[in-house]
């Protein structure tokens, strides 16, 4: 095989010998396909003028027409690519109809929304998620998960007694709705998305014994233990002394908090622990940690996440070693943070700001860990 590799090119990697024509073109289709339904749930594009249309049994015919009539153009393949690309076919075209059902309820009657829903139904029996070669699919996950989701927050199945919301209710119906090759991607992924998404959440550590149980066998297993390791690593965090986290329990604003550290000049760093971009910068922090601890500037980490996310904030902070102050949002200057770093009403983060020793602020959108030359000139500055 011989593969021709451009980074400026749309596409950066072509094959130009060694591949069947036919099976590069069903690649071409199912990756077009991908990117067509990724424009839908993104609001980028509308290859099947379905973002406007609010008759849920035209949505679903349309999708369900596109797949019957991609499901000609995968013929002259072998069998098991075949069968393979029909059932991604599906489970995209599925997830597009669910995003489409979901964008659509809250702003109906309950009439309309029962019609959505008993489309969803019928659309989700011609697609199949149970089909053995659905895993096949990059989109399978996330429509399996979104069946659950709809399932019981928006048509309000009752939940089973004893079972938990998010992983625990997953794995709950996973185990109960799906079978055979289906319920052991969907199981593993669970895991799997829990190591990618770095989310560590320790309901899952006694559901990967069930998993073993269920599929001992399965070629899954090297990539579940890998994400068990890793989350079982983050949950047994110790807090070294070099973290602090303060009571700030009484401050009524900012200042209280930042008054506590008068005559420093202190780094702030608004983060959360389930914003990706923030926990990709906190790898960077080493050269700031140094200067800080040689220069006493104070490392202040706030964090904005709620307080039912307590305990993962203080594991987290822990486990990305971040040296320094950190206190979590409070009622009293939720707003104001919002205020004072956001944009009408948003706030991006990571966001970094610098105060100097008086305590002001030197700048409100400083330079991030990862950009340290930039970075150390501002602290040097907010310094004199």
């Amino acid at each position: 095989m011989r593969i021709e590799l451009d980074g400026w090119a749309k596409k950066p990697m072509t094959v130009t010998e060694g591949l069947n024509e036919k099976v590069a073109r069903v690649a071409e289709l199912l990756e077009q396909l991908y990117e067509d339904v990724f424009a839908i749930r993104a609001r980028r594009g509308d290859r099947w003028q379905i973002v406007h249309d609010t008759v849920a049994a035209s949505v679903r015919r349309k999708l369900a027409d596109y797949a019957l009539y991609l499901d000609k153009d995968v013929k002259g393949v072998d069998e098991d690519l075949r069968a393979k690309a029909r059932q991604d076919i599906r489970m995209q075209l599925l997830l597009a109809f669910q995003n489409q059902v979901l964008a659509n309820i809250p702003r109906v009657s309950e009439a309309t929304k029962q019609e959505w829903l008993a489309q969803l139904d019928s659309m989700t029996v011609f697609c199949s998620i149970n089909h053995p070669d659905s895993p096949f699919s990059l989109s399978f996950y996330d429509a399996a998960s979104y069946d659950t989701g709809i399932r019981y927050y928006t048509k309000g199945e009752p939940k089973p007694e004893g079972v938990e919301k998010g992983v625990q209710l997953d794995f709950y119906d996973f185990t109960h709705r799906l079978t055979g090759k289906a319920q052991e991607a969907a199981l593993a992924q669970l895991f799997l998305e829990d190591e990618f998404q770095q989310q560590y959440d320790p309901q899952l550590l006694p559901l990967a014994d069930e998993f073993r149980r269920l599929y001992p066998e399965s070629g899954w297993m090297p990539w579940v233990d890998r994400a068990v390791a890793k989350n079982r690593a983050f949950n047994e965090t110790t807090i070294p002394a070099d973290i602090h986290f303060p009571d700030v329990s009484s401050a009524k604003t900012i200042k209280d908090v930042t008054d506590r550290y008068k005559g420093k000049v202190i780094f702030m760093d608004i983060w959360a622990t389930w914003c990706g971009p923030c926990r990709a910068s906190f790898a960077h922090v080493g050269p700031l940690q140094e200067y800080a601890a040689a220069n006493d500037v104070v490392l202040l980490y706030l964090s904005i996440d709620r307080p039912e996310n307590d305990e993962k904030w203080r594991k987290m902070a822990a486990h990305y070693n971040l040296k320094g102050e950190h206190v979590r949002d409070q009622v009293a200057f939720h707003q104001e943070i919002f205020d004072t770093f956001g944009h009408n009403g948003a706030l991006s983060i990571p966001r970094c700001i610098i105060f100097d020793k008086q305590g002001n602020i030197r700048f409100g959108t400083a330079a991030f860990p990862e950009q340290w030359e930039r970075l150390k000139k501002q602290l040097q500055e907010a310094a004199q």
